[in-house]
């Protein structure tokens, strides 16, 4: 994926720098203390951890500290979506696909005293995910996969039962390849998800929620050390306090809110950078209660939206509008997916016809993020217009609220994906209904495809069946899609060289300018 930019920005990163840079991936802000030896960044959405488990991951920065604490076999290389090696050595697959044999670095040493990281730590990593028993999230991440068999102390050959395509583009360099500690976990059990150990370049320091995440730099580290003694990561939610830091001077960088695009692209000494974004916006419905049960119902909805005044409206005009859920130039992106325009005649009568002529009432929900509030607030008046008087209701957790809980009627989300368009996919399967699947929605046809296109490493009959799948979810009308999102950034020119890659999102990288 491309970003857009006014400017072109730095794509290399010095060696010393990256390591650093980790914790600012998918960060928004960027500060020196006065101590030159700490960093203070700004956490992504300005949102606190819930859980630094692997395997329960569920906010946007415990996906961004991932990188910075725990080692993986390979990991995303820096300033690009290139998969290269990480902890392990060496990396073979077979001419089937079916079994990878990994060879580790010698000595690699876990953080707070546990130990070197060997074969029968990447097995408990990775069997403790799929195993059904844990009830992780992320399981169909590691579908396919059999056993990982430990042939020495850093020798291992994981085993899969089918071939599974998204492997090296989602499971090992992503968090669901992190590699915990065993000990670690059989010492500290639950109380690994506050306390984390991995063996990354930071290991974790202390966490008072809500106020600071603090990590040290971990001096047994394999690889370069990092430049930054300590990291202070803080929850801010109000992005204009991060825009008012760096008009004083306080920040070098900052990601800004979409309405301050343009207010910043007037600065002479500002450069301005928008990045297109693996994400998706949607507005969806928990289809296993009345009146969303009825497709009617659905569709009316559908025609009394009108997603451009939303893209107006909430994001100011400045990330691009979706009508499918693939971003374009991810592998399988519908381009003929219909733009559905307004039709507020055809919503009544559809409402009409599935017996709810005088409209009805129901809840919009959806989370803290100004950018959801905004949409929702829109959606409520279009809905009005065809009289479904819609309360707002905002929840902390959607994932808690909507997705185990149950929550019904019609909400606001986004979520964010990988480079590989399995991983877009997964969340909307029938087995995640009642965990990710906001929708409570199972379609057969669809499941049976997202198997059959992890299991075939052939791009175009990937790229046929996740096609045939959106399209699945626009003749259900599952979800009413609004737009892949959009990043910008700000620096002062001479402060700060920027680099991105498409990854989770779009990860940003900071480093000094070369002199």
């Amino acid at each position: 994926m491309t970003p857009r930019t006014p400017t072109t920005p730095s794509t290399a990163l010095r060696p010393l720098a990256w390591l650093a840079a980790l914790v600012l991936l998918l960060g928004s802000a960027v500060a020196q203390d006065a101590d030159p030896d700490t960093l203070s960044v700004r956490a992504r959405s300005g949102i606190d951890i819930a859980t630094m488990d692997p395997a329960y991951y569920n906010g946007n920065e415990e996906f961004n500290l991932d990188l910075a604490i725990y080692s993986k076999l390979m990991r995303f290389d820096e300033g690009s979506g290139e998969v290269v090696l990480d902890a392990a050595e060496s990396v073979e697959v077979s001419d089937d696909g079916l079994t990878i044999d990994f060879t580790l670095r010698e000595g690699i040493q876990f953080h707070h005293g546990y130990g070197e990281l060997t074969a029968e730590d990447v097995k408990f990593s990775f069997e403790r995910i799929a195993d059904p028993a844990n009830e992780s999230p992320y399981a169909s991440e590691w579908s396919t996969l059999d056993r990982v068999e430990v042939l020495g102390p850093y020798q291992g050959r994981i085993h899969l039962s089918e071939v599974y395509a998204p492997l090296f583009t989602s499971s090992i360099p992503f968090t669901t390849g992190s590699i915990v500690s065993k000990a670690a976990f059989e010492d500290r059990g639950e109380r690994i998800a506050t306390n984390p150990v991995g063996s990354g370049p930071y290991q974790w320091a202390s966490w008072e929620p809500n106020q600071a995440i603090v990590l040290e730099r971990f001096d047994d580290y394999y690889g370069e050390a990092p430049d930054f003694q300590t990291i202070r990561v803080e929850p801010i939610v109000d992005p204009l306090i991060a825009e008012f830091s760096f008009d004083v001077g306080e920040l070098d960088a900052t990601e800004i809110s979409l309405e301050s695009v343009e207010r910043y692209q007037q600065e002479e000494d500002v450069v301005v950078t928008i990045l297109d974004t693996l994400r998706y916006h949607w507005l969806g419905f928990n289809q296993s209660a009345a009146p969303f049960d009825d497709v009617r119902v659905r569709e009316a909805i559908r025609y009394a939206v009108n997603v451009d005044e939303i893209l107006t409206g909430a994001y100011n005009d400045v990330p691009n509008r979706a009508n499918t859920m693939l971003a374009p130039d991810v592998l399988g992106h519908w381009a003929d997916a219909p733009a559905y325009q307004p039709d507020l005649e055809r919503a009544r009568a559809l409402l009409a016809e599935a017996g709810y002529e005088g409209g009805f009432e129901t809840t919009l929900i959806t989370n803290e993020v100004p950018y959801h509030q905004q949409a929702i607030a829109i959606v409520q008046q279009q809905l009005a217009q065809v009289g479904i008087d819609a309360e707002i209701q905002i929840v902390q957790n959607m994932y808690e609220s909507i997705g185990q809980g149950g929550m019904e009627g019609i909400h606001y989300a986004s979520f964010s994906a990988v480079l590989d368009p399995g991983y877009w996919f997964e969340w909307f399967s029938c087995d995640q209904v009642g965990a990710w699947n906001y929708w409570h929605w199972c379609n057969e046809e669809y499941d049976a495809l997202k198997a059959e296109a992890t299991r075939t490493s052939d791009p175009d009959e990937r790229a046929a069946a996740y096609v045939r799948m959106q399209q699945l979810i626009d003749e259900d009308v599952a979800a009413i899609w609004t737009t892949n999102g959009a990043s910008v950034y700000v620096h002062r020119e001479g402060a700060v060289d920027p680099a991105f890659v498409a990854n989770y999102a779009q990860y940003a990288f900071w480093d000094q300018p070369a002199e």
